[in-house]
């Protein structure tokens, strides 16, 4: 019976002792082991079985890209409107705001200068004339033999002379958008538009005397398609493409955006900015787009080879960021890496890490 008691003893000892020595072994064999940048994760432990991992590659990622911009009028699209001769203003034929024709009429000018022109053009026609009647006489006598050669020589020289003269005064007076065949002594110069467009600036003045070094009096704009100057970092030039889309944002319409697509990249280098000029064309029918306007100009179709991560991935620590890669099996090492955002919760690795590497891809906050 004694000997029953001790058996039983030793017994109800033993089982009692048993789970406390496995929780004690258990206790010694941690889910990680951290040394500086390097983590120990075994496979079988609690942390290895909840993280994930991901092995990197390289794809075609789209990019996206912001900078800023300022919308400009299309040179071919907009006219300032000078006196081509010193004069005094008789008449204005538009108003602010008014559309034009090319061709319409905007104010009139009476000027000494432009009255000398014209009379040289109608002189200048009559002599032509002249010399015309006189060439085909010549010719007409030598042709019937009693002419002589050298007078016909003379002739069709002054004809050819007054011939010059003549389109030298036509192309001067269309530099003005004049038409020399409807022009008459005495008669104000009538100034033209030389293109379609609205009127956006008009500062005639009846009366006002303006000389060659005037401001202009009239602007005429066609503002329906407008450029949108985008200076782009010299860095980031490979992400622009001729025919790109483009989204342009400006804060007066900060819930609205407008479309555009590249027209020209620029070929020479800004060297104090080191960025690069890149105009990008927009329809503006609604004219929200003002000349002078300061854009955010946000390029679409940005493509280029990139590694695709997601942002949980990434762990942040003041100023830097970081990933776990894998430097063997079980052995993870903390390095830093430069990202940008690819939207939908996913970066872009832009340096740090390579394709073919692999990473911790979900379940880094049990790291820490």
């Amino acid at each position: 019976m004694k000997n029953l008691l001790i058996i039983t003893a030793y017994a109800i000892i033993f089982i009692g002792c048993k789970p406390h020595q496995a929780k004690n072994a258990s206790s010694e064999t941690p889910d990680i082991t951290i040394s500086g940048d390097t983590v120990l994760i075994p496979g079988r432990s609690t942390v290895g079985q909840k993280i994930k991992q991901l092995t990197l590659r390289s794809e075609s990622v789209l990019i996206p890209y912001s900078t800023t911009g300022t919308v400009r009028a299309i040179p071919e699209c907009i006219a300032d409107i000078a006196v081509p001769f010193e004069g005094r203003i008789v008449e204005s034929f538009v108003k602010a705001g008014q559309t034009v024709k090319a061709g319409s009429p905007l104010f009139s000018i009476h000027s000494p200068a432009f009255f000398e022109t014209v009379k040289s053009f109608l002189q200048a026609k009559e002599e032509k004339q002249v010399a015309e009647m006189n060439l085909h006489r010549q010719q007409d006598l030598v042709d019937h033999g009693v002419g002589v050669q050298k007078e016909l020589d003379e002739a069709r020289l002054n004809f050819e002379i007054s011939k010059g003269q003549v389109e030298n005064l036509i192309a001067t007076l269309s530099i003005y958008n004049v038409n020399a065949e409807k022009t008459e002594v005495g008669k104000p110069m009538v100034v033209t538009s030389p293109i379609k467009g609205e009127v956006v600036k008009n500062s005639i003045r009846v009366g006002q005397y303006l000389t060659a070094n005037s401001d202009p009096m009239v602007c005429i704009a066609d503002l329906k398609k407008v450029w949108v100057i985008a200076q782009v970092k010299e860095s980031k030039m490979g992400l622009i493409q001729h025919l790109d889309e483009v989204t342009i944002t400006i804060d007066a319409y900060p819930k609205q955006s407008f479309p555009g697509f590249v027209s020209y990249i620029g070929k020479i280098l800004d060297e104090q900015t080191r960025s690069l000029e890149v105009i990008i064309e927009c329809d503006n029918a609604e004219q929200y787009l003002k000349p002078g306007t300061f854009t955010m100009v946000s390029f679409i179709n940005s493509h280029q080879e990139g590694i695709v991560l997601p942002a949980n991935a990434l762990v942040q620590e003041e100023d830097h960021t970081y990933v776990y890669k894998r430097t063997s099996e079980g052995r993870f090492v903390k390095t830093s890496v430069s990202v940008t955002s690819a939207g939908n919760g996913n970066v872009i690795i832009l340096d740090g890490i390579a394709a073919g590497e692999t990473v911790i891809s979900e379940g880094c906050i049990y790291l820490h």
